[in-house]
């Protein structure tokens, strides 16, 4: 039993650079409806009779404490389905199948991981079954890691309903950082990079797109983030700009990085998809319509972002309200309030009139 500082580069969060090596553990896969989008109590883990909180409990790791264990919280079986005589890494996180989550709390982990491989050839990653999935919403997180990693990857999965005795050592990452804190983000977005690079842009033929959400509509989500009149401003920029009407969803990892990486103009509303931003190239100049409950926390992080990669972002500011359907459970329903005046500011924008 150990906790291993580590030194990361370019994030001020030194409390909580660090992992623990605990051997022997009893891993469970809990059997849990992941429908809200959240993985909070789908692994538990125990060790010497206690119950395991580093690497597991997400306010844990924000403290940063070095703590392992909850306090009178105590498992004493020993009953198991598997025996895994091997070492893993895991990789885990209540948020990690949000998919801008995803890069930063979860991925950001593999930061670890690259470390100990150095030393370890042979550790395996290990991560529940939800986030190794071929189809679905969660599909993106085996895409990116198979990206990222190539061949030279190899995987436990953990199947749901089921209990492990890991004999050898599991290595617990803690976050060093969750987004969307203010900073400490650098090394991730150093990571992404090097998949972005992997992939060439494609040739377009229309000089810009439009990222609809029409997707999460047809094909569901976790919460409903609809943009009510949004049928109305696709029509509009298909008819004036001549746009691309893109769906995020019907595309894999790479026919993602493509399109953000080959279009000169992409409009978005606020959403997680915005994190895209930082697959683009220099010469691209995003134009995010600002959903009012997100853009005072979400403007600052795209401001960021493209920072990082040298790109342009443009943030359109009180451009719609909430409206007055049932916001609960996550919901964030809204509307534009004038799509004409949001049309002429895209077409000055697409012109370049606006750097005038």
């Amino acid at each position: 039993m150990s906790v291993t500082y580590v030194n990361i580069p370019n994030n001020p969060h030194k409390h909580r650079q660090f992992y623990t090596t605990l051997n022997n553990v009893y891993l469970t896969h809990h059997n849990k409806d992941i429908s809200d989008g959240s993985a909070m109590n789908l692994i538990s883990i125990t060790h010497n009779g206690k119950l395991v909180k580093a690497g597991i409990d997400k306010d844990v790791q924000k403290l940063g404490s070095g703590e392992i264990y909850y306090e009178n919280k105590f498992n004493n079986s020993t009953n198991y389905d598997e025996v895994i005589n091997e070492d893993i890494f895991l990789l885990y996180d209540d948020a990690g199948l949000n998919y801008a989550h995803f890069f930063f709390d979860l991925f950001g982990k593999c930061y670890y991981f690259d470390l100990l491989r150095k030393e370890k050839n042979n550790l395996k990653l290990g991560l529940p079954e939800e986030f190794w999935v071929d189809e679905g919403k969660n599909n993106f997180i085996k895409q990116w890691l198979k990206l990222y990693y190539g061949d030279d990857l190899d995987v436990f999965v953990f199947k749901s309903n089921t209990s492990y005795n890991i004999t050898k050592n599991i290595y617990l990452p803690n976050c060093f950082y969750w987004f969307p804190e203010g900073y400490g983000h650098e090394p991730i977005l150093d990571m992404i990079k090097k998949v972005v690079d992997k992939v060439t842009p494609i040739q377009v033929s229309k000089n810009g797109c439009y990222i609809s959400r029409q997707d999460t509509i047809k094909y569901g989500w976790y919460h409903k983030r609809d943009l009510t009149n949004e049928l109305e401003l696709i029509d509009k920029i298909k008819s004036e700009l001549d746009y691309d009407i893109i769906e995020l969803m019907d595309y894999d990892i790479v026919g993602k990085i493509q399109i953000f990486k080959s279009y000169n103009n992409i409009i978005q509303q606020s959403s997680a998809s915005n994190i895209s931003i930082v697959f683009s190239n220099i010469n691209t100049i995003h134009t995010i319509l600002a959903n009012p409950r997100m853009a005072p926390w979400m403007n600052f992080k795209l401001t960021q972002f493209s920072d990082y990669v040298k790109t342009n972002v443009i943030c359109l500011n009180d451009v719609g309200q909430e409206t007055q359907q049932d916001q609960s459970d996550g919901n964030n329903i809204w509307e534009l309030t004038n799509i004409d005046g949001i049309m002429d500011i895209l077409k000055q924008i697409d012109s370049k009139e606006i750097w005038n």
